[in-house]
């Protein structure tokens, strides 16, 4: 009975072993040991408010299931096919299908055998940035030995002592842990079809590196380096080399060389600290003062190279320093030479990297060099690509926030100017005592296409709409045909001034200029209305008196006022051109010409 119990046990530890041999397997896959502690990562997250931390944390633990999800599809189909049959199929990315691949063949375990795990490499990296040292006796959750202790060895990179590379890739493929993924069957297999064949630990290198690349406490060390480092510059286009010259709006800014992009942003914290140590007060506030002159100066800069850049006479390029760059003519290189990451120096990253990298004690040239090669792959193909993009947003980002504040703070310095003062207020005696009020104005928008007409609009001492008259294009106020009518409707509104927007540019200068003289006559006209003149016998003088009066039959002809004066000035637009265009002056003038609802909003901008 004993004997036949035994077997049975025996019988029944076969069976187990047998069908735990695939979670083994893919537990061996997985690696999680080298991925991932739980409790110390949810420590890490308690701490953290920066989004881009966590979107970093979410990215990493995205990549970790991929290649988890690509392994058990690989080694238990039937599984898998369950556990997603409920689910909604989602597009993966495909720039992960060979990480993917690569996982799913085991080669994650295989890596690590001389790799140290990215997030120890990330600890690492915070303890040097925090205590200025690496502690080597830090425990993590699960990793006390069996007397509760710590064990120094988790914290170096694993050392094969016993094979060089070649020796340790060539005893895993005789053995079947490492899987050649090139296919390769054939004696006349050609190596450089097939690379794997001559490098046959390509695909734990690109694993190893994807995941170094994603872990997030390496993300954040690198990533405030390469922010204190990265360099701006811009090349103009061919369109650009046609167009920018010394008068464009782009000009200077298609020819900026190496300009730090910390500029753009608040000063670190610690930098902010040690400027300020040997500073007096007053000392720190004009330094806050010069850094925030600074960053808004250099946020409203780069929205005009977006615009540069959108319209495609500049390129922009946020990079680390060039290996050389002391060439004169840097602008006119290559676009292939100028993206290329190989181009720039990497060693600001890198030294850090294989500071906690590479084992302390040393290894062979050949093993540091297969580490190497896994750093480089990481910041070259990985880390620097995502962080000028991250450093692109956030460029755009601050500028526009900066940009809409000053948006705001001109257009408040436009509306709370104080009102025009005509000539005869300004000029007067007591000009600083005696208010403006409310005077009528004729606003004048100046066409500049040939094909709309110039308008001038008299407006009331309310703001009110009041009459207009529109020059045609081709003529001129002080044509023949158009000279009457301009000094008549003149004398029709008699405005306090006559105001000219500049958006004409230096046809709106001629029209100021001609407006003058037709001013001077019609004052005359008006002023010398109950003059007769010495060559003008009585009758026609009644028949001048007769015209007027029917011309302005609301005026009385009793009424002894006071001499009419009028002048004519520039005035900046910009704001009238926009409530022409604007949705509100198109409600309120909804039958309007868009110059002369600019006409309009000249004189109103001038009240």
């Amino acid at each position: 009975e004993l004997g036949t119990l035994l077997k049975s046990a025996e019988a029944q530890n076969n069976d187990s072993l047998l069908s735990q041999g695939p979670a083994i397997q893919m537990s061996k896959k997985m690696c999680r040991s080298n991925l991932w502690n739980s409790a110390d990562y949810q420590d890490y997250l308690s701490g953290i408010t920066d989004v881009r931390h966590i979107v970093d944390m979410s990215g990493y633990l995205s990549l970790i299931k991929e290649g988890n999800d690509a392994v058990r599809k690989k080694d238990n189909p039937l599984e898998a096919e369950t556990e997603g049959a409920g689910r909604k199929k989602r597009s993966r990315r495909f720039d992960r299908d060979f990480y993917r691949t690569c996982v799913s063949e085991g080669l994650r375990s295989i890596c690590y055998q001389f790799v140290l795990a990215p997030y120890r490499v990330g600890i690492k990296l915070e303890d040097i940035k925090t205590a200025g040292d690496i502690k080597y006796d830090r425990i993590l959750p699960g990793d006390e030995d069996a007397e509760g202790g710590s064990d120094p060895r988790k914290w170096i990179a694993p050392v094969i002592s016993d094979a060089d590379p070649n020796k340790f890739a060539s005893d895993l493929v005789g053995s079947g842990d490492l899987v050649l993924l090139s296919a390769t069957q054939g004696a006349g297999a050609d190596i450089d079809d097939h690379p794997e064949l001559k490098d046959p630990l390509r695909g734990c290198r690109y694993v190893a590196a994807m995941e170094l690349a994603y872990e997030p406490r390496v993300r954040r060390y690198l990533r405030n380096i390469y922010r204190e480092k990265a360099l701006l510059t811009t090349r103009p286009t061919s369109k650009g080399n046609d167009n920018i010259d010394a008068f464009h709006d782009y000009y200077g800014l298609h020819l900026i060389h190496n300009k730090p992009v910390k500029e753009h942003f608040p000063m670190d914290e610690q930098e902010s600290i040690a400027r300020k140590a040997n500073l007096g007060p007053e000392e720190r506030k004009e330094l806050d003062n010069e850094m925030m002159r600074r960053e808004r100066d250099s946020c409203l800069q780069y929205l005009k190279i977006l615009k540069a850049e959108q319209g495609g006479d500049i390129s922009v390029q946020i990079h680390l320093p060039f290996h050389a760059d002391n060439d004169e003519v840097w602008y006119k290189k290559s676009k292939e030479e100028q993206k290329n990451v190989e181009n720039q120096d990497i060693s600001y990253l890198m030294d850090e990297l294989e500071k906690v990298s590479l084992p302390p004690d040393g290894d062979t040239d050949d093993w540091n060099q297969e580490r190497r090669k896994i750093l480089r792959f990481s910041l070259t193909n990985f880390l620097l690509p995502q962080f000028e993009a991250e450093t692109r947003r956030e460029l755009k980002n601050a500028a526009t926030k900066i940009g809409v504040v000053a948006a705001a703070e001109n257009l408040n310095k436009m509306a709370m100017e104080g009102p025009y003062r005509p000539s005869s207020i300004a000029l007067s005696e007591n000009r600083f005592i005696q208010p403006t009020g409310d005077l009528p104005m004729v606003g004048i928008c100046v066409s500049s296409d040939g094909k709309d007409a110039t308008y001038l609009a008299s407006v009331t001492e309310r703001g009110e709409a009041n009459d207009h008259l529109a020059i045609p294009s081709g003529q001129r106020v002080d044509d023949n045909k158009m000279r009457e009518k301009v000094i008549t409707f003149l004398m029709h509104s008699r405005p306090a001034a006559v105001v000219v927007g500049t958006g004409g540019g230096p046809q709106s200068r001629m029209v100021a200029r001609k407006m003058g003289e037709l001013i001077t006559q019609a004052t005359e006209r008006w002023n010398n209305r109950f003059i007769q003149g010495e060559d003008e016998d009585d009758e026609e003088f009644e028949a001048r008196q007769a015209e007027f009066q029917q011309m302005n039959p609301q005026y009385d002809m009793d009424d002894d006022e006071a001499q009419w004066k009028c002048n004519v000035d520039l005035i900046d637009d910009s704001v009238a051109q926009l409530f022409g265009r604007s949705v509100r002056g198109k409600k309120e003038f909804p039958d309007f010409d868009v110059n002369l609802k600019c006409a309009i909003a000249t004189a109103r901008h001038a009240k």
